[in-house]
């Protein structure tokens, strides 16, 4: 079996050096390694290229500057033939028997059930916090610890067959925040499983949020905001698309606009409202409602 991993980042030549050190120094080597930039300007890039010019079996390609789900997409499209695939943002370095251990775990399985199931193990930060087993998403989308099999994957410690790319891919009107919750829910409407492994472990040097935490309002840094607004997206699309239920579908919008606003005045940031809106995207949800409407 061949593992490949994508890189995505952004203005971090220095992250993105020692992510790749870490890959490339694992017991078993990645298949190959694609790295998508979404630098902003080209000082950066030509950083970034220098950095990938070090590492054998690394392709550096341009990002699409649409979020991170888009940069993922990005990515993924442009891996040469592989079996799968580990998502690692700039500011994760995997374990050294992290690329191994995956393997082993999928050795185990049959040829069908390893084209059907994604594997998650733990997150952790240097102060020693663990993000670890079994979650879920709650019915107003946080994650959640689950009693039964996963739910949801800890994306910086997950991996994923490759084919199930070619049926799905990350939902680019999520900009940042809960990408691999809204991509776990469609694997499950189309029968995978998830299936945890707490021998895999990555560590997250940038838990507070990375070059979002900054800016925003009151209180809220940027990526604040990204994640309640990935929430409301999420959501509808969870209760009107995925899994359709009319009741739980304005069950949730009453609970997440009373509660958000609550929240949002204890933030001192009730302005944010329109950011929060703008960045959900839930048109999108709509317009796309709108067009299958059309075709039929």
């Amino acid at each position: 079996m061949r593992l490949s991993t994508c890189i995505t980042t952004r203005n971090a030549p220095d992250r993105l050096n020692t992510c790749l050190e870490a890959i490339w120094n694992s017991q078993t080597k990645p298949y190959s390694a694609i790295v998508s930039d979404d630098s902003s300007d080209s000082e950066m890039e030509q950083k970034n290229r220098k950095i990938v010019e070090k590492y054998p079996s690394t392709t550096y390609i341009i990002g699409p500057q649409r979020g991170v789900n888009a940069n993922r997409n990005c990515a993924v499209n442009a891996v040469p033939d592989t079996d799968l695939i580990a998502f690692v943002d700039d500011d994760i370095w995997i374990d050294p028997d992290f690329i191994t251990k995956a393997l082993n775990r999928y050795s185990q399985m049959s040829p069908q059930d390893r084209e059907r199931t994604f594997i998650t193990g733990i997150s952790y930060t240097a102060s020693g916090h663990e993000k670890k087993g079994a979650a879920k998403l709650s019915f107003r989308g946080y994650y959640r610890p689950s009693d039964g099999d996963p739910e949801c994957v800890r994306i910086h410690s997950a991996v994923f067959p490759r084919s199930f790319f070619n049926e799905e891919q990350w939902e680019e009107n999520v900009f940042f925040g809960q990408g691999d919750a809204i991509l776990c829910l469609r694997a499950l409407k189309r029968g995978y499983r998830i299936l945890y492994c707490p021998e895999l472990r990555a560590l997250n040097t940038r838990p507070e949020g990375g070059t979002l935490a900054v800016g925003g309002v009151g209180k809220l840094t940027d990526y604040d905001i990204h994640q309640i607004a990935a929430r409301l997206y999420i959501g509808i699309k969870r209760y009107r698309d995925l899994f359709p239920n009319r009741f739980k579908l304005v069950a949730f919008l009453v609970i997440y606009f009373s509660h958000m606003t609550i929240y949002l005045l204890k933030k001192r940031a009730i302005k944010a409202w329109p950011l929060i809106i703008e960045r959900s995207r839930i048109e999108q949800l709509f317009l796309l409602s709108s067009q299958d409407e059309a075709l039929r």
